[in-house]
């Protein structure tokens, strides 16, 4: 009875291949995130010493050296919560995801207002309401004016940061 008891434990530990794929897994994770800007670490549920690690990373310049600094930042992963980690650079990446469609989205009425004039600030009007009638008119016709006159686009630009800082678009 204690044998099938032995056996079943056996089964439950995992083979060489599959702790080599684990362990290979975390250190590309831990590559992945050598390579994220410094700023993104700190939103990432990590320990001081895994950071310290990471931190070292560009002053590497010798690539065998920095192969094994990858490794030794995937057996420090070992000791991290990794479905938190990945959960948050998921969260990251819709995160910027959503600013790029937002800015593209600000530059398409910006361009629209340029070409529309009035009739472009007044459907605007209808899918931010939040905007200041007044002095949205006053930036697209400034942004036309200088279009015309073969200006640099400084209005243009402004009429840009006005609608990505202030724009609340729905569905309206």
């Amino acid at each position: 009875m204690s044998d099938n008891f032995e056996h079943h434990e056996d089964l439950n530990e995992k083979s060489k291949s599959q702790v080599k794929k684990e362990l290979l897994e975390l250190t590309a994770l831990g590559d992945k995130l050598a390579k994220l800007p410094k700023q993104q670490w700190d939103n990432l549920p990590i320990s001081d010493t895994l950071k310290h690690a990471l931190k070292e990373v560009p002053k590497i310049n010798h690539h065998i050296g920095l192969k094994r600094h990858i490794k030794y930042i995937g057996k420090l992963l070992r000791n991290e919560d990794i479905e938190a980690i990945e959960q948050q650079l998921v969260l990251d990446n819709q995160l910027h995801t959503l600013e790029v469609q937002r800015e593209k989205l600000c530059e398409h009425w910006r361009n629209r207002l340029l070409d529309e004039g009035d009739k472009g600030v007044f459907e605007l009007l209808e899918v931010a309401s939040n905007l200041d009638r007044q002095h949205l008119r006053q930036l697209v016709r400034n942004a036309i004016k200088e279009k015309e006159l073969d200006k640099p686009p400084k209005n243009q630009r402004e009429l840009f940061r006005y609608l990505r800082d202030n724009a609340e678009f729905s569905d309206g």
